[in-house]
């Protein structure tokens, strides 16, 4: 019984996350959820009392992911550091591109709250976790001891603060994933020293 309601609880979860992702927060009902899915209004209702409290789930779960995600890549250690980074980079982006500009859009405007929670997290995890690897780097010998990388990452920061932007998506005709490629190349290759040039490109042929 309590395998069959987690199951009912998980899938309630993952439509209406899909569906937020797709359409927006505020254009999606919980009937249209529970007829998705194949049960009544009062069902859903017995796991999640508001799609409020719905949305605020689907957001935490997908914060959980995402810890998930870049700790299974800071903490790999098959994973050389330059690829450790470059990772990291990527997760950072491609985490929120998961999520149609609509939807953000919506929750700017609608529930200026929630998205204040997602963004205050992924610029925690910027200013922390990137720091610490700016500053690893330079310890390697693999980055430029002559920057400051203070501005660095708060250049990355915003960089992908303003890139999530719905506006400044639409009006590009590439996908998010050449997006947040080419952001990734153009700061990290900066960050390189002389010397670590040569094995760090000879490495990108081997990947082609």
């Amino acid at each position: 019984m309590i395998l069959e309601e987690i199951e009912v609880r998980n899938r309630i979860l993952e439509t209406a996350r899909d569906r937020f992702y797709q359409f927006g927060f505020t254009r999606v009902t919980t009937d249209e959820i529970a007829s998705a899915i194949g049960i009544s209004k009062k069902t859903l209702y017995k796991y999640f009392p508001s799609k409020d409290y719905l949305l605020h789930e689907v957001i935490q779960s997908m914060l959980r992911e995402c810890e998930c995600n870049l700790n299974s890549i800071l903490f790999n250690k098959e994973l050389d550091f330059v690829q450790k980074l470059k990772q990291f980079m990527m997760q950072i982006g491609l985490q929120y591109a998961k999520i149609n500009p609509a939807c953000v859009e919506d929750l700017r405007k609608n529930v200026p709250q929630v998205w204040k929670t997602i963004d205050e997290y992924r610029h925690k995890k910027i200013m922390t976790d990137f720091t610490h690897l700016c500053d690893e780097g330079v310890r390697k010998g693999i980055f430029r001891s002559d920057m400051n990388y203070q501005i660095v990452v708060l250049m990355y920061a915003k960089v992908i603060q303003n890139m999530i932007n719905p506006e400044v998506l639409s009006e590009l005709p590439f996908s998010a994933s050449q997006v947040f490629e080419t952001i990734v190349k153009v700061i990290f290759e900066g960050m390189l020293k002389e010397e670590a040039r040569p094995k760090y490109f000879e490495n990108q042929k081997s990947l082609k």
